[in-house]
């Protein structure tokens, strides 16, 4: 008798998400794994930045906090999401945020800041 070596199929890999960023009702913001990795490459804080004229938050990843960081919190399912506190720049600002709000991320290399356009 002989035998034959069994080879699975390999299983198609799951296909990425976009990079997504949302502002939460409560003033937290919300990063999907793929726009964490893209664009705050390992972080644990983040300094909050805002463009009053332009209506963008800006946020710049640090590897350590200070007085002027926010702690980047990795939360859900296999904690594959990144949430920060918002919630004293919205109310310093007075910013009207519904329920959830989907802000479009770029980039600033210049400025080694990801901008969220509300």
């Amino acid at each position: 008798m002989s035998f034959e070596k069994f080879v699975p199929k390999q299983k198609k890999l799951a296909a990425t998400k976009p990079p997504q960023v949302k502002m939460l009702k409560g003033g937290q913001i919300s990063l999907n794994a793929t726009a964490y990795k893209e664009y705050l490459k390992g972080a644990t804080h983040v300094e909050i930045y805002y463009d009053p004229s332009a209506k963008k938050i800006g946020l710049q990843p640090k590897k350590y906090g200070t007085k002027a960081t926010y702690k980047l919190r990795a939360v859900g399912k296999g904690k594959s999401t990144y949430r920060v506190n918002a919630k004293p720049l919205i109310e310093h600002y007075n910013l009207k945020i519904g329920d959830k709000v989907k802000l479009t991320p770029a980039w600033n290399s210049s400025e080694n800041l990801l901008e969220l356009s509300m």
